[in-house]
């Protein structure tokens, strides 16, 4: 069964379908902001380009695991979309996460390149932003997520929309120690 949402920034409408056996999702709204994330249920393909190209390869990494490792994953496997990847460590049991990787797609829509800088220290003395619960999600649930946003929470890059998914990376199954990202930009 499908259904379709209906979003609502900077006075466009974008509908993106979803079928509901295979997330939970969980919207966010601030006045005209996208924030839309969904966990991704085992053997749920996403639909973007470069999160489905991004996901088959982790999931061929991690085998029987629940995800892989970070030494599992080599970027050169990955050149065709490493400009719109990221990779985080996660500090202090997702207390705050360090940008190990920022492509470049990535620092030039955001505007900024955040490659060895902290999640709190790119929102100083800004309100973190749900994104910092995204991120939070996936170490807590040990299980991939996806996002529906608009960058409006940059500002000067409301124009900006993008979907992300969101893969935990970690030495056991009992801990994730980084996260893989892959932005898709509409």
């Amino acid at each position: 069964m499908s259904w379709c949402l209906m979003f609502q920034a900077n006075r466009r409408t974008y509908p993106r379908a979803w079928r509901t056996r295979d997330v939970n999702l969980s919207d966010i709204y601030v006045a005209d902001k996208i924030y839309q994330r969904r966990t991704i249920s085992p053997g749920h393909t996403p639909e973007q380009p470069y999160a489905k190209m991004l996901y088959e390869y982790w999931d061929m990494k991690r085998g029987t695991r629940a995800y892989p490792a970070w030494r599992d994953i080599d970027l050169l496997d990955l050149w065709q979309i490493a400009s719109c990847l990221i990779v985080k460590d996660v500090l202090d049991n997702g207390a705050d996460f360090l940008n190990r990787y920022w492509g470049t797609q990535i620092a030039m829509r955001a505007g900024f390149d955040a490659t060895g800088r902290t999640h709190t220290s790119i929102y100083n003395n800004q309100p973190l932003g749900p994104q910092m619960e995204t991120y939070r999600e996936v170490v807590s649930k040990k299980a991939p997520n996806t996002v529906y946003r608009s960058s409006s929470f940059i500002a000067g890059r409301e124009y900006v929309v993008y979907h992300a998914l969101n893969l935990p990376l970690g030495d056991s199954d009992e801990k994730v120690d980084h996260i893989l990202i892959v932005v898709d930009y509409e």
